[in-house]
């Protein structure tokens, strides 16, 4: 069925959850899509709130299961043929922006992995390479094309076709916070996918929720190392093109 399934995983932070889903419903009015909650064992006024919610998919996790596994579970109830998945403190500024991401993925017949904020170049170390990060950030650097190519896509909020979720045998549930928006990238790249970040305004709230993860530190040095580790033949990826390399060196050439 055509429409995107909006799946946000959440774990407390309720007052950001409903922010987010008023941005939704105010940019995008009723049709054409659903929202679906994970939730990943709050402890705040969430569960109470949400099953009373008759508009929302709320699903409820005994206890936090991480942010990958919250997305597959999310995914396996989605009632649309296109997926998005996206963080609670993010907020879009597009009249029917969801209809736009569907719209893109079901006519772009290679699209993989589509979100708003990615890079075309993965070192390999599995950082972003800084000059090829491309995003439509309210207030930042504006993107010269409607789209863009890239390697990556950031989990803030990325979206693709369900068959496309399939194929990639959705999130690893080894990532539970970091790096698993770089995994189903690369694995959408190296099953013939092209990765897309769309010119759509956006704005992220530095990362409420992971704000509560004791050690995110040494989580996401964990994650980088097993991501490393199992990407070690594919590292680098780079999909710029030769006019993307002149405009890294004109770039670098006059800030020098």
């Amino acid at each position: 069925m055509e429409g995107l399934s909006i799946i946000i995983p959440v774990f407390n932070k309720l007052e950001t959850t409903l922010k987010c889903i008023d941005s939704i419903r105010s940019q995008n009015g009723d049709a054409g899509y659903e929202i679906i909650i994970v939730d990943n064992g709050s402890t705040d006024g969430t569960p109470l709130h949400f099953s009373d919610d008759k508009k929302i998919v709320y699903i409820r996790n005994q206890e936090n299961l991480g942010v990958s596994k919250a997305l597959n579970i999310g995914a396996e109830a989605a009632g649309y043929d296109a997926l998005c998945f996206m963080h609670n403190d993010v907020f879009v500024f597009r009249e029917n922006w969801t209809a736009e991401i569907t719209g893109f993925l079901s006519t772009t017949a290679n699209a993989g992995v589509v979100g708003l904020y990615g890079a075309k170049t993965l070192r390999k170390d599995g950082t972003f390479r800084g000059k090829t990060i491309v995003h439509a950030e309210k207030g930042g650097p504006a993107m010269n094309r409607p789209v863009e190519k890239v390697a990556v896509v950031d989990g803030m909020l990325l979206a693709m076709k369900k068959t496309v979720f399939q194929k990639c045998r959705g999130f690893c549930d080894g990532f539970s916070v970091h790096y698993y928006d770089k995994d189903i990238s690369l694995r959408a790249y190296k099953n013939g996918f092209v990765n897309y970040v769309l010119n759509i305004p956006f704005e992220h709230a530095c990362a409420a929720t992971r704000a509560q993860i004791p050690d995110e530190d040494s989580i996401r040095d964990e994650a980088q190392e097993i991501f490393c580790e199992a990407w070690s033949l594919y590292l680098p990826v780079d999909v710029s093109s030769w006019k993307d390399r002149v405009s890294y060196a004109v770039k670098k050439r006059k800030d020098s």
